[in-house]
């Protein structure tokens, strides 16, 4: 295998010394998902993965401990991730319902029905019908042509009608949260997709009394670029100054480690 150039490995280096000293290069400072700033931009780099993978391989990972390195891990294996733009994706094994309605008439609504293993389900006059691994909108779209051919300007709906709270069943993804948390581990991205660090945070029951909230690190997986972004908050400057740029919006794949409080 050849060795990453000096400057990548110098690069690589810093990134993981820098998980644990907090001193983060900053990669990227205009991100849509970020509020626009009050005074200052959470800091922000990108790793790449199969150079970090091989570094984490050689025990190379400079000061990061191993709940960064596992935070990191989950992140690159894009654990609960969706696409950003996705309305939500339904896969297989979950339960949908679907409704057809016609000039306000509807036509045919199923009964509760999951997502077979091959990531079908079978519906009136179009039989079986593949859905599994596809975004809310592209299979409302899919069913609607096919049903055109049927009625005239068909309304097609298509819903969950699993538990959006269970982490592994919800189409909108979810977060894993890390560390010193009351309750550490999946938790679901809502329906409207909108769940901020500290909603999250808040959701599962709150921060250790050890928490150190001023150095909390989001990973976040880029798998189409094959890097995870790590992104720095100071939750102590949200809640002492209202400085609402730190309140970063998460998105589906994120790990959120909150690291112990140093006495």
């Amino acid at each position: 295998m050849k060795h990453a150039c000096p400057k990548l490995r110098k690069t690589l280096l810093l990134i993981f010394s820098a998980m644990t000293f907090g001193t983060l290069a900053v990669y990227a400072k205009d991100d849509p998902a970020i509020p626009p700033p009050s005074e200052v931009q959470p800091e922000r780099i990108h790793i790449p993965i199969k150079e970090a993978q091989t570094r984490i391989a050689n025990n190379d990972t400079g000061d990061a401990n191993d709940e960064e390195i596992a935070a990191f891990s989950i992140a690159a294996a894009a654990r609960g991730w969706i696409p950003e733009n996705s309305s939500g994706r339904f896969r297989n094994g979950m339960m949908v319902r679907v409704t057809v309605m016609v000039q306000g008439v509807i036509e045919h609504a199923t009964e509760h029905q999951r997502i077979n293993h091959s990531g079908k389900i079978g519906l009136p006059l179009l039989q079986n019908v593949d859905v599994g691994e596809k975004d809310i909108e592209v299979i409302e779209e899919q069913l609607t042509q096919a049903y055109a051919q049927y009625y005239k300007d068909p309304l097609v709906n298509i819903e969950f009608v699993g538990d959006p709270s269970d982490p592994s069943q919800s189409p909108w993804g979810y977060v894993t949260l890390m560390g010193n948390i009351a309750s550490p581990g999946p938790l679901s991205m809502p329906p409207t997709q909108l769940l901020t660090i500290s909603g999250a945070v808040k959701l599962a029951g709150g921060t250790a009394a050890s928490a150190n909230k001023g150095s909390i690190r989001i990973f976040r997986p880029h798998p189409e670029e094959d890097s995870v972004e790590v992104i720095r908050v100071d939750l102590e400057i949200l809640a002492k100054k209202g400085k609402q740029a730190e309140d970063v919006s998460l998105r589906a794949g994120d790990v959120v480690y909150i690291p112990e409080r140093i006495f």
